[in-house]
């Protein structure tokens, strides 16, 4: 799979395998330099661009915009999810607990928070790593699993879904061969 700028259209990443067609879009530090600071209603459009649910998660886990996909992931529209942190917006069962998200003695081994900050912090993305959601329903809480990426996107998180296990969700690209020097 090849990643390339959804703005000026630059190579971000080479192919995996020779011929492969499969394309991902992410942003080049110049464009996303551009979509911040000169044209910051423009960057919802962007997480539209890509193919999976996306949410983009500021450095203290509050989503500060989502993809369509995403809404229509979380069954929420826009102004459901900007501005809410990321436990409320995926419905976390222990979100709601006192402290709320990120503050209970069950966030501190939660793979989405962990995964997020330690790309806010570092600047590493992780790459389909397992997750497991213990979501709030009806009657009692239900764990879903699906695979998370996250990407260093200047002072915020590009966190990316999937899974078949969420209603609308894409399955995961299949890895790269691997490859030695």
């Amino acid at each position: 799979m090849r990643q390339i700028c959804a703005w000026c259209g630059k190579a971000l990443t080479h192919s995996w395998t020779a011929g492969e067609q499969d394309i991902s879009y992410g942003i080049c530090l110049p464009c996303a330099n551009a979509v911040i600071t000169e044209v910051p209603n423009n960057l919802h459009d962007f997480l539209d661009m890509m193919q999976v649910p996306v949410v983009l998660v500021d450095y203290k886990g509050a989503v500060q915009t989502a993809n369509d996909k995403a809404c229509d992931l979380f069954g929420k529209d826009i102004c459901q999810i900007e501005g809410n942190m990321k436990g409320e917006v995926f419905e976390c069962a222990h979100a709601h607990l006192p402290g709320g998200c990120g503050n209970t003695c069950h966030c501190s081994g939660c793979v989405i928070r962990r995964s997020v900050m330690k790309t806010h912090a570092t600047g590493e993305g992780v790459y389909r790593l397992p997750a497991l959601l213990k979501q709030q329903a009806p009657k009692s809480p239900q764990d879903i699993e699906f695979l998370i990426t996250t990407e260093k996107f200047r002072d915020y998180v590009i966190l990316k879904f999937y899974g078949d296990n969420f209603p609308h969700a894409v399955q995961a690209p299949t890895p790269p061969p691997a490859r030695f020097p």
